[in-house]
């Protein structure tokens, strides 16, 4: 490209990421039916909209699943609760015959990094364990502990420099001022006590430690060895416990299994084949490394087109919505950031490095991106129209807005979905309840206080669009 067409495309994407926008139009399917009647709050149009359903009393209904690399949360429980709630409504007293699709995902960012994680302290507390080297663990704690502060010190996002600090204080500090320090003091005589055969009270020692300071040390020994880390089995291990869990989880709060259950890891050709025709389309790109992102300032250009239907306001507020797209990315896709022709692309499809699981591809050896996912499965089940797609409020952008651009990209029209249902978020001391930030309060736990009846009751007393906070 010239220097002159690579300034245009800077233009362009400046442009692009400044200029506020106001709701997409959204018009009412047309009706076939005189009754029953009933109307759902709609994230397209922000207030209540008559329901009329694309073909007569069948309704079809993707709600996005949960991406499994750790227990589920109460914030989980607030969105399938609800839309559990509002499906039993339609069928059993509107009499709607709903076809409820939901996927599980379990190809992600997050599992890989849990997994290698996970994998990498096992073994090395089984090593250590039977080394019993205990002046070389708190040696790799505190060396760990450092890196993780140095993280801590160069994070910017505020919700995840508390939850650092939360991190450090509860699980570390406490721990290292009150015993670590004492520890090093009493390394000689733990020695001794080792020399002595006296070795009941050092292995008690270096087993709290390692108990308090796992978070930290799987995160520094991912850090030097997740790279060799390449048996897809290590993921697929994770991701198929947090999946049971959850299952069980959605039985005890007496939640309807969706009519259909899809997973990522089995839909990986028909993701390819999406991401193929999303390029052949016009709006997909390759990178160097084999990567597919998707091309927003040429989705944006076509007039029957329009990015980000859901929540037009991201643009204008530039540092918001970069932070946002990048967070989407995934953390082990930073360094491929740099190949996107403007800040607004997603990844359709990953290139994978050493320590990352993989599939053969046109592109090369790679996984899918987090949005394409939906995409590509509702699409498989549900064909090329939805009359309802649900999620948590915090997907809205760029998430589904995403999804929304690649089926419409894919099938290169304007009308994807005609309702779209965003639960409200739970927060819990001010923050939202998230696995990522590491403040979450089970399902499992939250039921050794409440029955599934109660917290079904708790939901029902508030509008299931309502932010609610855990206490």
């Amino acid at each position: 490209m010239s220097v002159n067409g690579a300034a245009e495309d800077n233009a362009s994407a400046v442009i692009f990421l400044s200029v506020k926008r106001p709701l997409h139009p959204w018009n009412l399917p047309s009706q076939e039916s005189a009754s029953p009647k009933f109307h759902l709050f709609n994230s397209f149009t922000r207030k209540k909209e008559l329901f009329v359903p694309l073909s007569g009393k069948r309704v079809k209904w993707y709600i996005c699943g949960p991406t499994v690399y750790d227990s589920s949360h109460m914030g989980h429980a607030r969105a399938y609760l609800s839309f559990d709630i509002l499906r039993r409504v339609m069928q059993h007293y509107f009499g709607y015959d709903v076809h409820y699709v939901m996927n599980i995902t379990d190809i992600d960012d997050k599992i890989i990094k849990r997994a290698r994680q996970n994998h990498l302290l096992d073994a090395y507390m089984s090593q250590e364990a039977s080394k019993m080297d205990v002046t070389k663990v708190i040696k790799d704690v505190l060396d760990a502990l450092e890196v993780f502060k140095e993280r801590v010190d160069s994070e910017t996002d505020p919700d995840k420099k508390n939850m650092y600090d939360t991190m450090v204080c509860s699980s570390l500090c406490v721990y290292f001022k009150a015993e670590i320090l004492k520890v090093n003091v009493a390394v000689k005589g733990l020695e001794k006590a080792l020399e002595s055969k006296e070795k009941s009270s050092l292995e008690a020692a270096k087993n709290e430690l390692l108990t308090q300071a796992k978070d930290v040390l799987s995160d520094w020994l991912d850090s030097l060895h997740g790279h060799s880390v390449n048996d897809h089995a290590v993921f697929e291990k994770l991701a198929k416990k947090y999946e049971n869990e959850f299952h069980e989880d959605m039985s005890k709060l007496n939640v309807l299994p969706p009519d259909v259950l899809t997973r990522v890891s089995e839909y990986v050709p028909e993701v390819i084949a999406y991401v193929q025709k999303i390029i052949d389309n016009g709006y997909g790109y390759t990178t160097k490394d084999g990567s597919v992102y998707f091309d927003t300032i040429a989705f944006e250009s076509k007039p029957n087109h329009s990015y980000a239907k859901l929540v037009p306001e991201a643009f204008g507020d530039n540092e918001q919505l970069l932070k946002n797209m990048r967070e989407s990315e995934g953390e082990l896709s930073m360094g491929n950031l740099e190949e996107k022709r403007n800040p607004t692309d997603f990844a359709l499809w990953k290139s994978s490095k050493s320590g990352e699981p993989f599939w053969d591809s046109p592109w090369g050896k790679g996984r899918p991106g987090w949005h394409i996912e939906c995409s590509a499965m509702s699409s498989q089940i549900c064909g090329s129209k939805l009359d309802i797609h649900s999620g948590g409020f915090d997907l809205k952008f760029p998430h589904h807005d995403n999804e929304i651009a690649q089926v419409e990209a894919h099938y290169d029209y304007d009308n994807w979905v005609n309702y779209f249902l965003h639960c409200g978020t739970l927060r819990i001391a001010g923050m939202k309840m998230s696995k990522s930030l590491k403040n979450f309060i089970t399902i499992r736990d939250a039921l050794k206080q409440y029955t599934a009846r109660q917290l079904r009751i708790l939901f029902l007393m508030h509008n299931w669009t309502d932010v609610l906070d855990y206490r």
